[in-house]
C-alpha cells in the first residue's frame, strides 16, 4: 500500500526515500574491493617507477620516489584496516552468547 501524500514529502524536503537511499550507497565488501584493487595499482605502478629507473629511462628520482610513498602508504592503510577487522572480530569470538 502506497501512500501518496508521503511521497510529496521526500520530493518536497529534499529527503531521499527509503529505496532510493539503500540503492545509493555501495556496499562494505565493494569498497574493501576497490581499495585492494587501488592498491595493487599504487603497487605495481611504483614496480614499474623502480624498474625504470634502474634501467635509466625514469624521468625524475623525484617521481620515482613519489610513486614508491603512494604505494607505501597505500599498502599501510589496507594494513591497518585489516589489523582493525581482525581485532574486531576477536572480540566478537570473546563474546559470550
Amino acid at each position: 500500500m502506497k501512500i501518496e501524500a508521503m511521497d510529496s514529502i521526500y520530493l518536497n524536503s529534499g529527503i531521499r526515500g527509503p529505496e532510493q537511499s539503500a540503492a545509493a550507497t555501495p556496499s562494505f565488501a565493494n569498497w574493501l574491493q576497490g581499495k585492494v584493487s587501488e592498491t595493487n595499482e599504487h603497487l605495481l605502478n611504483a614496480d614499474q617507477a623502480l624498474q625504470q629507473l634502474a634501467s635509466g629511462q625514469a624521468p625524475s628520482l623525484h617521481q620515482t620516489m613519489l610513486s614508491l610513498e603512494q604505494a607505501k602508504l597505500s599498502f599501510q592503510f589496507l594494513e591497518q584496516l585489516r589489523n582493525r577487522l581482525m581485532s574486531a572480530y576477536q572480540e566478537l569470538l570473546r563474546e559470550q552468547i
